[in-house]
């Protein structure tokens, strides 16, 4: 019997029902926890799948590789229309931006917000070449900005460990820091990812940084990133 899947909030027939709503143009809502229910479910399928034999051990691979084709394509369906409200929303051409924003889960917020970023900086490139200006533009993945070398013991170990507010507070002046950007340290590798100021981020655990007060904030709610506080020079 299907005991450990059953008791989950996502199902089979969810996942028919959510793919259902995602062929259709709009842009459906999801709760916030979606993927992380749906990767609860797949692993209480492979947990049954241990124990079963038979008949019922190949009806768990059935649901399984069934379940798994479904959530590629609702990913690939939504992205698809995350990716255009980017565009359109660069443009201009739509309304009510803000209510299919609400639709989106944290992980595909992060991809508009990439996204947005990208189709920003192409924009402004079409706009430099419209006005018969120097096109500049990053097209390739760099480093962070790196803030310079700080002590250990500037950062105490503990602060990783603590929530973003007990840790510090993103958009604090730091002397030298320009304004709209946190210095932070990197807690863990993270992935390449397209700025709100239109550059790409490549960040390394341990390093000390510079990012957009935006995903430092989103970076320290998940314990990514811990801010840091750069101590005025001392004069005499």
């Amino acid at each position: 019997m299907m005991l450990l899947a059953n008791m989950l909030t996502m199902d089979f027939e969810e996942l028919r029902n959510i793919l259902k709503q995602e062929q259709k143009q709009k842009l459906a809502k999801l709760e916030p926890d979606f993927y992380e229910n749906v990767r609860m479910y797949l692993d209480g399928l492979h947990e049954e799948q241990k124990t079963a034999s038979g008949r019922e051990a190949q009806f768990l691979a059935d649901e399984l590789e069934t379940a798994s084709d479904r959530l590629q394509r609702i990913f690939k369906l939504r992205i698809g229309k995350i990716v255009n409200l980017a565009s359109l929303s660069i443009m201009g051409e739509i309304g009510g931006v803000k209510h299919d924003i609400d639709m989106m889960t944290p992980i595909e917020r992060d991809i508009y917000d990439s996204v947005l970023g990208a189709v920003r900086q192409g924009w402004n490139a079409v706009e430099q070449v419209i006005a018969g200006e120097p096109v500049t533009s990053v097209t390739s993945a760099k480093p962070a900005t790196q803030v310079g070398h700080v002590e250990s013991g500037t950062v105490p170990e503990e602060a990783a460990s603590r929530p973003a507010e007990d840790a510090g507070e993103v958009g604090a002046v730091n002397p030298g820091t320009p304004d709209g950007y946190t210095v932070v340290r990197v807690l863990k590798n993270i992935p390449t990812f397209v700025g709100t100021d239109g550059c790409h981020y490549t960040l390394a655990k341990n390093d000390v940084v510079t990012l957009p007060d935006l995903h430092a904030k989103v970076l320290c709610k998940r314990r990514a990133v811990s801010p840091v506080e750069i101590p005025s020079p001392g004069f005499g």
